[in-house]
């Protein structure tokens, strides 16, 4: 490339814009290198990188765990879905690990035992009820009236008006009374009213009186409501009466 020529114009331009930029060049002094800087952000970049790296793998060790920890129903089955009541409803292939509870049947219970009493001893059974047993009587007395109760309400057991071998039974209020008249010795005693068996508590007198009393307490019986069931057996069981 040959120099410029001073002679020419163009050279003349060029020169004068070469000395204008090093006149303007000559004032400006480049800033010093960030190193530091520059290695600040090397060093988070890299930091971010390896903990991005260790977050799948720590969210793959809480997934295993937690599936170790659900548990595991028979035969690999689905686990039951959460009903809209906020429990589980069982699917039509859970089978659940225990059965329900079931209840005592009635005949496991003890039968109350056979309370034998003296002729004229007031008997209390509970609720201010008094029943008294006399050789030809049975009677009855409410002590919670007003007055106490002065007057007895009786029933004759040898007047003939309850055929011998049958059962009858009396209620007041809550409080039931059957009663067994016959040769047999009547140890059990039960009232069904409405679908509920109760067993009564059977008195009797000492010797062969030739009847046996019970009482139980339950909802009632009403001249409108249901007639009532009564039973009545012997300690073995055996069937002595029953009403109707």
């Amino acid at each position: 490339m040959n120099a410029p020529d001073p002679g020419r114009p163009e050279d003349d331009a060029a020169a004068s814009l070469r000395r204008a930029l090093r006149a303007t060049t000559g004032e400006l002094a480049p800033p010093p290198y960030p190193a530091e800087r520059v290695r600040r952000l090397g060093r988070r970049r890299v930091r971010t990188r390896r903990a991005l790296v260790a977050v799948p793998a720590a969210v793959a060790a809480v997934l295993a765990a937690v599936a170790i920890a659900l548990p595991q129903w028979p035969g690999g089955e689905e686990l039951p879905a959460a009903d809209s009541a906020g429990g589980e409803a069982l699917g039509p292939r859970a089978t659940p690990s225990l059965a329900p509870a079931q209840p005592a049947a009635p005949s496991a219970r003890p039968w109350p035992a056979v309370r034998t009493v003296g002729a004229g001893e007031p008997v209390e059974i509970g609720r201010g009820q008094v029943l008294t047993l006399g050789a030809d009587q049975v009677c009855h007395r409410d002590t919670t009236e007003p007055g106490g109760g002065v007057e007895d309400t009786c029933k004759s057991v040898s007047d003939g008006n309850q055929a011998a071998g049958s059962v009858s039974i009396q209620s007041s209020g809550a409080l039931l009374r059957p009663l067994y008249i016959g040769p047999g010795r009547a140890a059990r005693m039960t009232v069904e009213v409405d679908g509920d068996v109760l067993r009564a508590q059977v008195l009797t007198l000492e010797g062969n009186p030739g009847y046996a009393v019970g009482y139980a307490w339950g909802s009632g019986v009403s001249f409108d409501g249901p007639t009532p069931k009564v039973r009545v057996s012997d300690a073995e069981g055996k069937l002595l009466a029953e009403f109707p």
